[in-house]
């Protein structure tokens, strides 16, 4: 064997899996397709250390949040790691809003998610002055993370237990998996090179599926298919993000599409909105990133309910992210995969697909979930 363990993918959730298969001794390569790391959803997103407030309670989702939070704080302050654990509020602007906001604040509880309290509009006020609520929810362990310094640590953990990670090399087919696997990757100069390996994960984001699919799974069979949904951020202008020091998140819409258009800061206070929610389905993939700036009213309006000073000339354009979904729209939302491929006669194959958020706060142990179901 070349190596122990092929990885497909350098987001942040690939780079954890590098680190965590090189530091138990696994031989490890890992392949991205771009220039660098996290050139996609990994570097596209809210930045936000979740608590796990959200998620099912039997979720794969809630299980690894919860511990992912105090872990990835623990790691960040070992590895010099940008972070701040700003807090979130989460508000109920009506009262027909505050039934959900209780019921979140008993699956806190279920979930395990610490400190979490239930606050009166009175008191919300005194948190975040210029946010208007009748109710809100406090979340203590909620932060924000700068995504490119924890890639880039994941990053020189991998090589620093010896794992190799090559840029512009692509996986391009499966060859043949008799006692492990020899896969077909090309480089930027189209230049293909065989290799083998014991064992692969496959960390691709938004190119997860098709990975399965060069791999012989079938997609629709398998509960695999993406769905790609693209999500706008615009900026604030910096006279009124000088008015909030917390993120501060609406009561989620139904199904819990989205976590709805919320506010959350950056590294240099810079106060952004965000992420709204848009299937790809008619959108040809070379357009996902082009900014629809018709969009600004509706965030404003989303946003305005509860953050009142908000103009509408505060907001301009920021960024796009795009999330690997794999729940079809109107759809119930669908948890992490994390499955080893043998009942498909692919052993030692792990596919992590739909691996969108919380996939930030727990791309440990989604990795470690990975490299279990390899030994």
């Amino acid at each position: 064997m070349d190596f122990s363990v092929l990885i497909i993918g350098g987001g942040v959730v690939g780079l954890a899996c590098a680190a965590e298969c090189a530091k138990r001794g696994f031989s490890t390569l890992l392949v991205e397709r771009h220039h660098s790391f996290g050139q996609e959803t990994s570097s596209r997103n809210s930045e936000v250390i979740h608590s796990g407030i959200y998620y099912a309670t039997d979720s794969l989702r809630a299980r690894l949040c919860v511990p992912a939070n105090k872990n990835l704080y623990s790691y960040c302050e070992k590895n010099n790691v940008w972070f701040n654990r700003c807090g979130k509020l989460i508000v109920a602007v009506t009262d027909e809003e505050v039934p959900e906001l209780e019921k979140l604040f008993q699956r806190s509880k279920a979930n395990g998610v610490p400190g979490v309290e239930l606050l009166t509009g009175g008191q919300a006020k005194t948190v975040e002055p210029y946010i208007s609520s009748v109710a809100a929810l406090f979340l203590p362990s909620t932060g924000i993370i700068d995504s490119h310094e924890l890639m880039r640590a994941y990053m020189h953990e991998a090589k620093s237990y010896g794992a190799e990670i090559l840029f512009d090399c692509s996986f391009k087919q499966l060859v043949e998996c008799n006692n492990g696997f020899k896969v077909a990757l090309q480089d930027a100069h189209n230049e293909v090179t065989e290799l083998s390996a014991q064992y692969i994960i496959n960390s691709a984001g938004l190119g997860a599926a098709s990975v399965a699919e060069l791999c012989g799974i079938t997609i629709d069979d398998a509960g695999y298919k993406m769905y790609p949904n693209r999500g706008h951020y615009f900026r604030v202008a910096s006279s009124k993000s000088s008015l909030v020091s917390r993120l501060v998140y609406p009561v989620p819409p139904p199904k819990h599409e989205g976590l709805g258009t919320h506010i959350t800061i950056d590294r240099g206070g810079q106060v952004k909105l965000g992420p709204d929610q848009e299937y790809c389905i008619n959108i040809p993939e070379q357009q996902w990133y082009q900014f629809d700036e018709s969009k600004k009213e509706k965030f404003f309006l989303s946003v305005k309910r509860y953050f009142p000073a908000l103009e509408l000339d505060d907001l301009s354009p920021d960024q796009i992210g795009v999330r690997p979904k794999i729940q079809k729209p109107g759809e119930d939302p669908r948890d992490f995969i994390i499955q080893e491929e043998s009942g498909r006669w692919l052993p030692g194959l792990v596919n992590l697909i739909g691996i969108e958020s919380p996939g930030l706060t727990c791309a440990r142990e989604i990795a470690i979930e990975a490299v279990a179901k390899l030994v």
